[in-house]
């Protein structure tokens, strides 16, 4: 079974690659890119992989025009640890699509095993139902929750994480470079050792901290005072304002359970819990009847197993649960 896993995931990783090339190439045609936008709906594996080709092959051109002299270098990108071979390779790099292609690929396996720090950054996501621990080079640490993706770029004496989708964890290590983190228009600034989670939301975003503190300015273009968030705090903050309120451990590690694989609800309504259910499974529950959406649940279930939090429901509270042909559960008031 890992076996036909591994080949699925190259097999996939290969399609990326020569996608990438295929749509670089001034060739490609209108109906060439509704297909590729059709493979890439098909799936968030399919569209992560696709963006980690994409880096890889922005790698390679930006390598192609790199001329010594003409521009300064980042530090980053020469820095002992992270010494490529791959200008080696590039003379060896055909034009056609095929060649291309496996260059494109032979980049990633560099990206996979930690390549890093060029000047666009670095993406790293993960599909639904996915989490991903990522250490970067200076051993801070990210841990992605599902369907989440962050983009990562060192240089200029600056640490610089954006959070682009979904919700991850961040623990800053010790480094002489400020660790910035980006979310939703706003900055945020972490203590050496500091952990915090950032989740986004429909209108900015909610962050708790963990361990250490963390300065957070929702509004870097105001010029207003920063926020000091220190451990067991969490923040929210949106286009109306931020605010912000003490958080005990036990809320924190609720909030946290996905870490573990799991959802933790603590009085959450109905409607909440089956929108964080959707956030991890291509199985989607669905309230038919609103009278049912506010019953109040409390408990742990794992985040990829929609159908046992439906049975709980179900066996609870006067709720029924029918499956459509679409695969999505539909609960209704029961009697």
């Amino acid at each position: 079974m890992e076996r036909e896993t591994g080949s699925r995931r190259e097999a996939v990783r290969q399609a990326a690659a020569l996608w990438v090339v295929k749509l670089d190439d001034a060739s490609c045609s209108a109906a060439d890119r509704a297909a590729f936008e059709a493979w890439r709906a098909e799936s968030h594996e399919h569209e992560a992989a696709f963006e980690r080709e994409a880096v890889a092959w922005a790698r390679l051109d930006r390598l192609r025009a790199f001329r010594p002299g003409l521009e300064r270098p980042d530090r980053d990108l020469l820095a002992p640890e992270r010494r490529l071979t791959l200008p080696l390779i590039l003379p060896k790099i055909s034009r056609s699509p095929w060649a291309r292609g496996l260059a494109a690929a032979a980049a990633v396996a560099l990206t996979v095993t930690g390549v890093m720090t060029f000047g666009g950054g670095t993406a790293y996501a993960t599909a639904i139902g996915e989490r991903r621990v990522v250490v970067l080079s200076d051993n801070s640490r990210i841990e992605l929750n599902t369907n989440s993706k962050v983009v990562v770029r060192y240089r200029h004496g600056v640490r610089e994480v954006k959070l682009v989708r979904g919700e991850a964890v961040f623990e800053a290590a010790k480094d002489a470079r400020p660790f910035l983190i980006k979310a939703a228009d706003a900055v945020m600034q972490a203590d050496a050792g500091a952990e915090m989670a950032v989740r986004l939301r429909s209108d900015g975003a909610a962050v708790t901290v963990k361990r250490g503190a963390v300065d957070l300015d929702p509004e870097p273009a105001e010029r207003k005072d920063e926020l000091r968030l220190k451990a067991g705090v969490t923040a929210i903050y949106s286009s109306a304002g931020s605010r912000s309120r003490a958080v005990s451990d036990s809320e924190i590690d609720r909030a946290l359970a996905w870490r573990q694989g799991a959802i933790a609800l603590n009085g959450q309504s109905l409607e909440q819990a089956v929108a964080e259910f959707n956030r991890y499974n291509r199985q989607q529950i669905s309230i038919v009847d609103p009278s049912i959406s506010g019953l109040r649940l409390a408990g742990y279930f794992q985040t990829t197993e929609p159908k046992s939090f439906v049975t709980a429901v179900t066996s609870a509270f006067p709720v029924r649960a029918s499956e459509g042909t679409d695969g999505a559960i539909r609960l209704t008031r029961r009697g």
